[in-house]
């Protein structure tokens, strides 16, 4: 694998540089062998993976594909069983909302009719003659 991901690697001048931790993943596969892909950090593992799958993999380098396989199990969080929580399956009125269209009509009376009224004062004729 680390040879597979050399090559790749030495095909674009300065990709070790673009391309850090799949550097740094070759060269823990050079030192440790398959158990390096075991002791990549968590917080590295998506970038590693999303390195090494973004570039073109040849495919007559099968050590490449089951590097990125074997990221990408790894990468892949383990199944959780749970149960769904058991709701009631009933209509209730009071708790559901019901959204419909209406014609610009209905909202027009509808908005008259929750306007807030406020009744006027009644002036007697002695209020009606003094200026404002």
């Amino acid at each position: 694998m680390a040879a597979s991901l050399g090559r790749l690697l030495d095909k674009a001048r300065g990709s070790r540089e673009v391309l850090p931790h799949l550097a740094a993943l070759e060269r823990g596969l050079k030192q440790d062998g398959k158990v390096a892909i075991d002791r990549i950090p968590e917080h590295w593992l998506g970038r590693i993976t999303s390195q090494l799958s973004s570039l073109p993999l040849p495919d007559d380098e099968p050590p490449l594909h089951e590097l990125l396989q074997c990221l990408s199990e790894r990468l892949r969080p383990a199944a959780i069983e749970w149960e769904a929580p058991s709701m009631p399956c009933r209509f209730d009125p009071e708790q559901t909302v019901v959204i419909r269209e209406i014609s610009h009509s209905e909202f027009l009376a509808a908005s008259d009719e929750m306007a807030p009224t406020m009744p006027l004062p009644i002036l007697d004729d002695e209020a009606r003659s003094q200026p404002r």
